[in-house]
């Protein structure tokens, strides 16, 4: 599996935050919110999922969906993804969402003296994005970008 590299824009995420293992909770949570107090500065359909790694233990996440500005109410925690290059992988999460996570991992390794992963507050992380290609979990024409940050190595060539 070999990724695509692309530029993304900053990026700022609203949305409701949880452990890194109760990803399904987190997202019941955030459609509740959603009903109640929708967003007004939404930016585009996509849902992202932001996925924290910490040395140990389950991670962090947050979901939601990409606001044009600040002004959230409070109930929404937000997160700011800086601009960067990433490693932009597909996976099909009929066959399970860890399906990739060798192969993106194999990548990473093999290509660690061209790239390091970026960190956001100390912070490994990773960026799911739900786009009109996810049509569930179970059908397998369903797509979910997975976005690495990646930091080009001084004096490496891609």
């Amino acid at each position: 599996m070999k990724p695509k590299i692309v530029e993304k824009e900053a990026l700022l995420i609203a949305g409701v935050a949880g452990s890194g293992d109760e990803t399904a909770k987190a997202w019941e949570a955030f459609m509740k919110i959603q009903k109640i107090n929708p967003l007004k500065n939404q930016a585009g359909d996509e849902g992202y999922e932001v996925r924290m790694y910490p040395a140990d233990g389950p991670g962090k996440i947050l979901v939601g969906v990409a606001i044009t500005d600040t002004k959230a109410p409070p109930e929404y925690k937000t997160v700011a993804l800086p601009s960067s290059a990433y490693a932009e992988f597909e996976i099909f999460p009929a066959k399970g969402y860890e399906s990739g996570n060798t192969a993106m991992n194999q990548w990473l390794e093999e290509n660690e003296k061209a790239y390091k992963q970026r960190q956001l507050n100390g912070m490994h992380y990773a960026v799911e994005v739900y786009d009109k290609r996810f049509k569930g979990e179970k059908d397998p024409d369903s797509i979910v970008e997975i976005l690495i940050p990646i930091v080009e190595v001084k004096g490496k060539k891609k």
